[in-house]
């Protein structure tokens, strides 16, 4: 039995989307489904096995349709959950966190999987690739607002495993940091405006984020490595940089260094800002463990208005730090991962009402779901005082 602040939320996040199941059968089907998913991981259930199926069913037929054939647009669904995310957090204030999660499988049959490298695991292993884009607001919440599958080239050019995914015609291959810009995009258009943006992404052609980013004029971190530093240059430094071997800079040893200690690590910023105070300029960070058992260092490109202080930045990298906790609790708490689907679309469903239900815990967390009614109101925009309290460290 979920909470009364659960069940009070999850009904109105159903009601706001039930109107995109044109029967009676999937809307049904689709509140099972939603009931069922976050006790998915605590029941221990394996994957597939009683989610969404009503009392006394064996077969997962019914369940199947719901994920693949049923009459329902995933896409509006996903449009929905995102308007109740600006309706509950406001458009402006909050930070959009764009990171990528791992879905191990079993053979290769279900779509996009390929051996690919894991953030959970941090090793190459047969998985699917999903990049998910949360919208975290000045109050502290935090939203699963839009998703996608990485669909590796190997599956793009490969007619047979296309047509047993149902991979539709019109997609093509798009980099990691292509998708990820189409999501961001599609929040903008959606009037959020954010204070930051946050990236963890292993990817090339990050140059795309950037020019997007950028041309919205919004901070943004995004997560390197040490060759996108030593390319990156620092200033002639970034050979030195990287090399783990020899220890972290000094202060004032390096042009336009700055740096700030934390608890058992070391922010350093290295500037390469202009004169103009009123564009956002580029920096690289590094943060480096401070004992000599902890070495490793973890890089960043940043676009920071000239005024940003060091100790703006630390809750942004620290969610980046944290992305794969994160991740993981998600697809615990919500049965994110907990699907059996082989097909693109079914996918992408399983997702959508797994954002669903992560709405509705995250409503029942803040307990305002009464405030969330289907008719839209006016939103009052969250004013946020630039110090870096209302950003949120998930």
């Amino acid at each position: 039995m979920h909470d009364p602040a659960y069940e009070r939320s999850l009904k109105v996040v159903y009601d706001r989307i039930a109107h995109n199941f044109s029967r009676a059968e999937p809307r049904k089907r689709a509140w099972n489904y939603l009931v069922d998913l976050p006790k998915a991981h605590s029941a221990g259930l394996r994957r597939g096995e009683t989610v969404g199926h009503y009392s006394g069913e064996i077969r997962a037929d019914g369940v199947q349709r719901l994920l693949t054939s049923a009459r329902w647009d995933e896409f509006s669904v996903r449009d929905e959950l995102r308007a109740i995310a600006i309706q509950a957090g406001g458009r402006t204030g909050g930070t959009l966190f764009l990171t990528e999660i791992a879905f191990p499988k079993k053979g290769r049959n279900a779509v996009a999987v390929e051996r690919q490298y894991s953030h959970d695991t941090q090793r190459v292993e047969n998985c699917q690739i999903g990049l998910l884009l949360f919208y975290l607001t000045a109050d502290r919440q935090a939203f699963l607002i839009d998703s996608e599958l990485y669909l590796p080239p190997s599956w793009v050019s490969d007619p047979k495993r296309r047509d047993q995914a149902q991979i539709p015609p019109e997609v093509v291959y798009r980099s990691k940091s292509a998708i990820a810009a189409e999501m961001i995009r599609r929040a903008w258009e959606s009037s959020i405006r954010p204070v930051w943006v946050a990236c963890n992404l292993v990817c090339t052609e990050k140059t795309i984020l950037h020019r997007l980013l950028r041309r919205y004029g919004v901070q943004h971190l995004i997560a390197g490595s040490a060759g996108e530093m030593q390319a990156g240059g620092v200033g002639g430094f970034g050979k030195a940089l990287t090399d783990e071997s020899a220890g972290p800079p000094a202060g004032g040893t390096v042009p336009g260094h700055e740096m700030l200690q934390l608890r058992n690590t070391v922010l350093h910023r290295f500037s390469t800002r202009g004169s103009d105070p009123a564009r956002i300029e580029m920096s690289y960070l590094m943060l480096s463990g401070t004992t000599r058992n902890s070495r490793a260092r973890s890089y960043y490109t940043a676009y920071l208005r000239p005024h940003a202080g060091l100790a703006e930045v630390v809750p942004i990298v620290q969610l980046i730090e944290g992305a794969a906790a994160h991740c993981r609790a998600v697809k615990q708490k919500t049965g994110l991962g907990h699907y059996e689907v082989r097909s693109w679309r079914g996918w992408y469903r399983h997702v959508t009402l797994a954002s669903a239900a992560q709405m509705a815990l995250e409503l029942a967390r803040h307990d305002n779901s009464g405030d969330l009614r289907p008719q839209y109101v006016d939103l009052r925009d969250v004013a946020y005082s630039g110090t870096g309290k209302g950003q949120t460290a998930v």
